[in-house]
């Protein structure tokens, strides 16, 4: 279960998030399922092991409050995750340079600009352009080694991220 603080008041799973409420043992999957790679994703994130909360963009409204976390933990701007994805700023503005506050207005009114999904786990989250992309940041916690007792005490463990910066 996700819980969501808004206002100072705890509320699940409402319809316009207010903060980001992060899990370092649960999977937030973002899409739109107006997103060929979104849709054709899903299936592949809803069946890791492990609890997975899916938000369609298209139902479920995110503040840009929590837009604005999301950018931070991927490190980027709103043009370079929204501005790529369609010519949306052209047929709105021309070519007016547009600001983080108008790539928010936008996504609220045009989901189908977040072409390519985000995942997040705690304080980590990658934009996932295919199955590959997904699969390793499911790899990326470990989650993937030999926990026995056995492989415990031989220490044979072989880190899979390949340094990796999430």
């Amino acid at each position: 279960m996700v819980i969501f603080v808004k206002n100072n008041n705890t509320t699940v799973m409402p319809q316009d998030m207010g903060v980001l409420a992060t899990d370092k043992k649960q999977y937030i999957y973002i899409y739109s399922n107006k997103s060929e790679s979104g849709k054709r994703l899903l299936a592949y994130a809803q069946s890791i092991d492990g609890p997975v909360r899916t938000i369609n963009i298209d139902n479920e409204k995110i503040s840009d409050t929590v837009w604005t976390e999301i950018l931070e933990l991927l490190n980027m701007s709103a043009k370079d995750l929204f501005g790529d994805s369609h010519n949306l700023s052209k047929d709105i503005n021309g070519d007016e340079q547009m600001d983080t506050h108008d790539w928010l207005k936008v996504i609220q009114n045009n989901p189908e600009v977040l072409a390519t999904p985000i995942i997040i786990k705690g304080e980590h989250a990658k934009l996932v352009a295919n199955q590959h992309d997904l699969s390793s940041f499911f790899e990326a916690d470990g989650s993937n080694f030999d926990k026995s007792p056995e492989a415990i005490k031989k220490a044979n463990h072989k880190d899979t991220t390949k340094n990796e910066q999430f």
